[in-house]
């Protein structure tokens, strides 16, 4: 059922007093509170969900990691270009997965700080993805560790509570065949989120996918995959152990499902120590957040964008009071 806004109005008086029941007790005890929830331009998801973690850890103890003469009010533009640049980044194409990790740590490094950035989740330099665009400086890349990465687990996400770690989620849009237990991609396209706060039930997150007027703020829950397959090119991925991830609007291509593929967790170290790339890159040299490529010859690839923003009636009466209750 389809509720106008003036019905949340004359109903809001009377939800009030149930709304400690409805609202999630994450809302209550943010991990990152006060980040950021900016809003993506193009197609640089990546870039602007990795920003958000970086300004909060910019206001949290690393000043220098936010680009000077960023502001709130221009949403910290500067530091996401500064992003944008390291992480090979393209407003047409997306984020290439293999420049990831070690553009976020270049980043980190250059601002004057030590870290640690890992990816855990699928292995993607097992997929057999054509070149679409041509690399462009590689050599940027060339320090990576490109061995087997560690497999997602969802206890991982709890470690987000420590002030010094912090999480960007990479997502895909995938349809689900239930008689042969696989996935495979229902859009062209990946999507990056950044994690706010973990609980077993429910994960908050900023979703840059949104329009200004509305919030990126969005509880979704998690469930857990204990088999099954994704097809990609040239390999059947196992996806035990990764999320389907379902709730607040994430703007799935109708009948697709979303799932969580893998993590980037990105660890600051308070005192001068030597930082690493524990696992060097979230994916083969062919594949993208923001755009997946792989489906179409170089001379014509076909690009999807990111997911559209969402709209204000389809989101469910619930979400409506949370956000009016409790977004920054």
């Amino acid at each position: 059922m389809r509720v106008s806004p003036r019905t949340y109005f004359h109903a809001l008086a009377g939800l009030c007093l149930a709304s400690a029941l409805l609202v999630p007790t994450l809302a209550r005890a943010e991990q990152k509170a006060g980040m950021p929830d900016l809003e993506q331009e193009e197609e640089s998801c990546l870039p602007t969900s990795t920003t958000n973690l970086i300004v909060w850890f910019g206001k949290h103890g690393y000043p220098k990691l936010i680009v000077p003469g960023d502001s709130d009010d221009d949403g910290f533009i500067h530091t996401v270009h500064a992003l944008i640049g390291e992480t090979n980044a393209r407003y047409d194409l997306g984020t290439r997965t293999d420049a990831i990790t070690g553009g976020i740590a270049h980043y980190i490094h250059d601002a004057g700080y030590s870290c640690d950035v890992e990816y855990r989740g699928l292995d993607w330099t097992q997929v057999k993805f054509p070149e679409v665009v041509e690399v462009y400086d590689a050599d940027k890349d060339k320090d990576f560790n490109n061995s087997k990465p560690e497999p997602f687990t969802q206890d991982w996400l709890s470690t987000n509570s420590d002030p010094n770690k912090g999480f960007i989620l990479l997502l895909a849009f995938c349809n689900f065949d239930r008689n042969t237990n696989s996935f495979s991609y229902a859009i062209n396209a990946g999507h990056a989120v950044t994690l706010v706060d973990a609980q077993p039930n429910t994960l908050l997150i900023h979703d840059p996918a949104h329009w200004r007027s509305m919030p990126g703020r969005k509880v979704i829950t998690p469930d857990l995959l204990t088999g099954g397959v994704l097809h990609l090119p040239g390999y059947d991925a196992p996806v035990s152990g990764l999320l389907l991830l379902s709730g607040s609007e994430l703007e799935t291509p109708r009948h697709s499902i979303v799932m969580l593929t893998g993590a980037v967790c990105v660890t600051m170290h308070p005192q001068a120590t030597a930082g690493t790339y524990v696992a060097g890159t979230a994916g083969a040299p062919g594949s993208t957040v923001g755009t997946m490529p792989g489906t179409a010859p170089a001379s014509a690839p076909v690009v999807a964008p990111s997911p559209a923003a969402p709209v204000s009636s389809n989101q469910s009466w619930a979400m409506w009071l949370f956000d009016l209750l409790f977004k920054k």
